[in-house]
């Protein structure tokens, strides 16, 4: 079986890429990073997806997204155009699975462009079939993306904190996210005409995140709130100036503004749990 990954170079879609290896499917990497453990073809949302060696393709796993662009008129461009673009290649050229890695920040009423695209490419994905996964937040023993950021802000005596800290999270462990994908992707699957929340349903605080992600540093740091406002106003001013910044503007928002009712039901796959946080 041969399996096509977007986004294989980034910590969820190398995690996906592993779990697929070690079940012995070849792995290919649609993307602009070369991968050691998969063939790489060059590809970046927004070329022709129609051009992508398809043949012998059972499965596509998209996972890539470019967050390089801040104005939403690029971002859809690039990130939905492109997306949908993609799955309907796969579609027109005869892929039989195809598993789109939304976010948990998708839903209706959302408030950051990343929950938004993500939101518009799902509907696209389900009308053509394609499996929908929302995941929360990734944890793995190896951090990366968010959580790496909140790692490095609980390293710090001084922690600065969004409000009083109150805003939940749903985590996910990286190895049971690549199993229910690779679930998802077995030629004989049933469809799921729904999006797929893959995250366990215990509530996290952000407070309590940082507090443990601490305590496992063995430090105990000193928060000071700060309110989501005036944060987002000096995110928005680094990233104007082209200054680094511990995380973005868009993501602040996507913590502040959570699904307020977020759907837990897991269809019955076989190997798909959902591990608590440790």
């Amino acid at each position: 079986m041969r399996v096509a990954i977007t986004g294989a170079a980034g910590h969820v879609g190398s995690s996906i890429a592993r779990c697929f290896r070690a079940e012995g499917w070849e792995v290919m990497s649609f993307g602009r990073r070369s991968v050691e453990y998969a063939q790489r073809v060059h590809f970046q949302l927004g070329a022709d997806a129609q051009q992508l060696p398809w043949q012998d393709v059972d499965a596509l796993v998209h996972c890539a997204y470019d967050f390089q662009p801040q104005e939403w008129e690029k971002i859809h461009e690039i990130n939905v155009d492109g997306s949908i673009a993609l799955l309907r290649a796969a579609w027109e050229n005869g892929v039989k699975r195809v598993v789109f890695i939304s976010t948990f920040s998708a839903f209706p009423g959302c408030r950051s462009h990343y929950g938004r695209a993500k939101l518009e490419i799902e509907t696209a994905a389900l009308v053509l079939g394609c499996e929908v996964v929302r995941p929360g937040l990734v944890w793995s023993n190896t951090p990366g993306s968010m959580m790496r950021a909140l790692e490095r802000a609980a390293h710090s005596r001084l922690v600065p904190l969004i409000g009083d800290g109150s805003y939940p999270q749903y985590l996910v462990f990286d190895e049971d996210l690549a199993q229910l994908v690779l679930a998802l992707s077995q030629p004989h699957a049933a469809h799921i005409p729904r999006a797929i929340s893959a995250a366990h349903p215990e509530k996290h605080s952000l407070r309590d995140l940082l507090q443990l992600l601490a305590g496992k540093q063995h430090r105990w740091p000193h928060f000071v709130p700060i309110p989501w406002r005036l944060m987002y106003a000096g995110l928005k001013t680094l990233e104007t100036l082209g200054l680094p910044a511990p995380f973005r503007s868009d993501s602040l928002i996507g913590i502040v503004f959570q699904n307020p009712a977020p759907d837990f039901d897991l269809p019955e796959l076989p190997g798909t749990t959902f591990r608590p946080f440790e």
